[in-house]
């Protein structure tokens, strides 16, 4: 083995902030002059130096160098035992490193801080502070706040009211101070305060052995000083203000009384006037022809009623033989009708359904049409007379939609009503045929012509 070290003392003690040493042998095992430096290892390593930070060394000679261990004074030197370790290591041969170990345990302290915001605050009826609480100390300590004022004129409620404050933590108060008396009017009012952060005393945890040792409070209660300012809860401007918003309101009243509103209604009467008045005119100059035209419609009127009583007495005379189509298309015969027609067609094609036709003396008057679609499906429909389209609509824009017939559709002797489904191939459904389906109604007629009269041809003179 080239290089062995050896420690004065391996279990030491030091309170942060301040510092302790030991010695430690360094031997050179080699057959060669050899430069030894070192290196802090475990838990202390950042507190750890070593004096001198190397040594030179002949072959089977030693020399002492001694190490110090500093933990600083703050929160990151924990109290409790940590482990350290310092290598000796060899230039000519690494390899032939040596360590030495050993404890070090950190005392405790405890430091704190408080800080108040605001420190003066202002309320009617509430003010709110906030405290701040830093743990600047090396070990848990369980605080309690608390609140007081000279006077005991000052209601203090605080959370959280106790706090386990961590080492290297701020922790956060909320405080609501509230006066006992209210301050209707006058002048504001200033309460001093306190609010006490009190350590508590702990238990340090227990050994090995199970017992527990009490450690007093860490240190006396920290004040911190603030100040309330109670304000009047009406303030000395809210009556002027009213007064004032009272004032103007009946001065903006008497002003509409007397200026604004006279003068609004006249300018709005003159504006009427000159409004209307082109229109008078002109209804003036418009009157004489209106009376005209109210004669002429009067005339026009029994004009009509004349010729449509002279048509009914000459239908009347003609024995009801010349009723023309509208005879035909309604007349005692008629009797309400209706169907209904369904078609299929696959995806990309068509289908048909046709009903039956006429007979030779019989016409159908289609009234209403219910086009149905319960499916959704994709496409178009048409509805066909004969040949002759009459409606047609995209599947897509309906499920139910029907119409209805001021003038009806005449279905004539020997026709026929049929519906054609297309479907479109982007249906919704993928190989699904598209099925669609038509309701009619109406009415049925039998046609019945009359024979026209025959002439009679008057005897010969004798």
């Amino acid at each position: 083995m080239g290089t062995t070290v050896s420690l004065q003392q391996t279990s030491l003690r030091v309170d942060p902030g301040s510092s302790v040493s030991t010695e430690m042998r360094v031997r050179n095992n080699g057959s060669v002059v050899d430069q030894f430096s070192f290196q802090p290892l475990g838990d202390a390593a950042a507190w750890i130096t070593v004096t001198p930070p190397a040594v030179r060394l002949f072959p089977d000679t030693d020399e002492v160098v001694t190490i110090t261990i500093a933990p600083p004074r703050n929160s990151t030197s924990r109290a409790g035992v940590a482990t350290w370790a310092v290598k000796a290591v060899p230039q000519e041969d690494p390899t032939g490193a040596a360590v030495t170990e050993g404890t070090v345990e950190v005392g405790t302290f405890v430091e704190l801080g408080a800080e108040l915001q605001p420190v003066t605050g202002r309320g009617r009826l509430t003010g709110r502070f906030e405290l701040a609480v830093d743990n600047r100390g090396n070990v848990p300590v369980p605080i309690r706040i608390n609140g007081t004022d000279p006077e005991q004129a000052l209601g203090f409620e605080i959370s959280p009211p106790q706090v386990d404050a961590e080492p290297g933590a701020a922790h956060f108060a909320k405080l609501r101070i509230k006066p006992a008396d209210k301050i209707w009017r006058g002048q504001p009012k200033n309460h001093p305060f306190q609010v006490l952060v009190e350590p508590q005393a702990r238990l340090a945890a227990p050994d090995a052995g199970g017992n527990g040792e009490a450690l007093p409070a860490p240190m006396a209660p920290i004040v911190v000083n603030g100040n309330l300012l109670q304000e009047p809860v009406i303030p000395k401007w809210f009556l002027k203000a009213l007064l004032a918003l009272i004032a103007l309101l009946i001065a903006l009243f008497i002003l509409w009384k007397t200026l604004l509103k006279p003068s609004v209604e006249s300018a709005a009467r003159e504006v009427a006037i000159e409004e209307v008045a082109p229109v008078s005119s002109a209804v003036a100059q418009l009157e004489p022809e209106v009376e005209e035209a109210a004669a002429q419609a009067e005339q026009a009127t029994e004009q009509a009623a004349a010729a449509e009583e002279a048509a009914a007495e000459g239908a009347g005379a003609g024995g009801g033989g010349g009723g023309g189509a509208l005879s035909n298309l309604l007349n005692e015969t008629s009797t309400p009708d209706n169907f209904r027609l369904s078609a299929q067609a696959n995806v990309g094609a068509s289908g048909v359904a046709a009903g039956a036709a006429n007979d030779a003396s019989t016409t159908f008057a289609l009234t209403d049409v219910l086009l149905q679609n319960p499916g959704a499906d994709r496409g178009r429909i048409k509805v066909l007379i004969g040949a002759d389209v009459i409606l047609e609509s995209a599947l897509e824009s309906f499920l139910d939609l029907d119409f209805h017939f001021v003038a009806p559709y005449v279905v004539g002797p020997g026709e026929a009503i049929s519906i054609e489904v297309v479907c479109a191939p982007d249906q919704i459904v993928p190989a699904d045929p598209c099925d669609a389906a038509v309701s009619f109604s109406g009415f049925r007629t039998t046609i019945t012509e009359t024979a026209p009269p025959t002439a009679t041809t008057a005897p010969p003179a004798p």
